[in-house]
């Protein structure tokens, strides 16, 4: 048996890391011992000093209390830094350990992240298969260095493995562990417990990294794979046993995708639960019988990305295609058959103006959705439009000092300032809520707001905070904003 440190070095805010809670489901299944280490309680760094002391020093009693044998890391690009800072701490504190990096961003990057000394390991790709083989590998004394789906590092040399297949039966992965959590993360904001009834999305839009993955796995099984509805309903009952949520949240990309499956699911899910549940997908997918489908099968709040109000861009640069009357018809009848909506949004992009942002509020302050999320665009590895962008010279910042994903700008956009950038992304539900005769006071106070510093990136730790402490200010000030629907945090 060995033991497993598990680590995500992300905050948990609306939902739970699924795919490090499967990990560890997958891990402890075999029989191996888990621990769980999170950044979140750390998210208010000191004022004085290193300000990453108090968490490495919290990671490092961890560290000498388990004693792990593998520390495994689930990293995205925007928290690389914070990753590779507590790889440092294993290194000082468990020398022994395999540090073993997976997520996207070493799938996306995967020389980037083995050049890294504090990484011996890296997964690419989904990595349940990949880590149970080489726990076993390990337990038996065995060579490790031929695992598909692993690249690993030893002697100075590196042995790049392929990918493996992916994996088409997804029921017979173990439910997330979700034990391994603090309970306060299992009820995050109004979205209460996520869980996933299928893998895979198969639009390939500019700014996302499905593509990349759909490329990378080409010929190695179906991109989109479901659950069976039995499989799902089991890991309900046995959510409903332990936890108790409030509601029950589905983080599939496109979760109306096969309409066949929908109407049983939501059929059967009616017949069997009480308890409400979200769903996110696109706005191409839902029509009024999808709407009444969702309703009538206990859904009541739906989110859906819109990302830009101007056609042009939503097309051709993101490559949605969706048309704004799709848009427009998805959120009237979620509103006309009574569910709730979110919208996800982002500004800065390529061919923006500000007219272009005024055109993505002016679509918003058309639906007025229940809930907005709008960020400024970063130009992300393994995306199309990413590299495009970074090719451009457009990244200023690195992505990976970006830990508050919504308020860093991390771009030099070509003809918006990255400080309006930032003003409009703050006031973004500002602009949308508020009738035009109120637009004066908030351009005033966007205009005060943007004097602060676009980035947290290498500001002192006293400036960093001072500029946290307003930011959260103008987010709480949005609870009193004219809305149809309840708050829920945006960052």
């Amino acid at each position: 048996m060995k033991r497993v440190l598990l680590v995500y070095p992300g905050y948990i805010v609306r939902e739970q890391p699924l795919n490090i809670l499967y990990i560890a489901a997958a891990v402890k299944a075999a029989g191996h011992a888990t621990a769980f280490f999170e950044v979140t309680p750390f998210r208010k760094r000191p004022l004085t000093g290193d300000p990453f002391r108090v968490m490495k020093a919290a990671f490092g009693a961890k560290l000498e209390a388990f004693r792990p044998d593998v520390v495994g890391f689930s990293v995205m690009s925007v928290n690389y830094t914070i990753s590779a800072v507590l790889a440092e701490v294993v290194r000082a504190k468990a020398p022994a350990a395999l540090t073993v990096f997976g997520g996207i961003h070493p799938t996306i990057a995967p020389e980037d992240t083995i050049a890294d000394p504090r990484v011996d390991i890296l997964c690419r790709g989904e990595g349940e298969g990949a880590m149970t083989d080489l726990l076993a590998a390990l337990d038996a004394g065995s060579d490790y260095g031929g695992i598909p789906g692993l690249w690993v590092k030893r002697g100075g040399e590196t042995r790049r493995n392929p990918m493996r297949p992916l994996l088409q039966e997804i029921d017979t992965l173990p439910f997330p562990d979700r034990a391994i959590m603090a309970p306060g993360r299992l009820q995050a904001e109004l979205y209460g417990i996520n869980m996933l009834t299928s893998r895979g999305c198969p639009f390939p839009c500019s700014y996302c990294q499905n593509e990349f993955l759909m490329d990378i796995y080409s010929g190695l099984g179906r991109f989109v794979r479901y659950r069976s509805i039995e499989s799902v309903f089991a890991e309900i009952d046995e959510v409903i046993a332990r936890f108790k949520p409030s509601r029950i949240s589905f983080s599939d990309e496109s979760f109306t995708l096969n309409k066949k499956r929908l109407k049983e699911f939501c059929e059967r899910y009616a017949k069997r639960y009480s308890i409400p549940f979200l769903c996110q997908t696109r706005p191409d997918l839902v029509d009024a019988e999808t709407v009444k489908v969702l309703r009538d099968g206990g859904c009541d709040f739906m989110n859906m990305a819109i990302e830009a109000g101007n056609p042009e861009i939503r097309n051709a640069v993101l490559q949605r295609n969706i048309s704004t009357d799709q848009i427009i018809g998805a959120f009237t009848e979620a509103r006309k058959g009574g569910i709730r909506t979110g919208s996800f949004n982002m500004i800065g992009l390529p061919g923006e103006t500000l007219a272009t942002v005024r055109e993505t509020i002016a679509l918003n302050g058309r639906l007025q959705p229940d809930r907005i999320m709008c960020t400024v665009y970063m130009p992300f590895h393994g995306t199309r439009l990413g590299e495009e962008c970074i090719a451009d010279g457009w990244l200023e910042h690195p992505i990976d000092d970006a830990e508050i994903y919504y308020t860093n700008i991390t771009i030099k956009h070509p003809t918006i300032p990255g400080r309006t950038l930032f003003g409009y992304q703050g006031f973004f539900d500002y602009y949308v809520r508020l009738p035009r005769a109120f637009y004066p006071l908030v351009h005033a106070a966007r205009g005060l707001y943007q004097l602060m510093p676009k980035t947290s990136y290498h500001l002192p730790p006293l400036i960093r905070a001072a500029r946290e402490g307003i930011i959260n200010f103008v987010y709480k000030m949005k609870r009193f904003l004219p809305s149809r629907g309840f708050f829920m945090r945006t960052r």
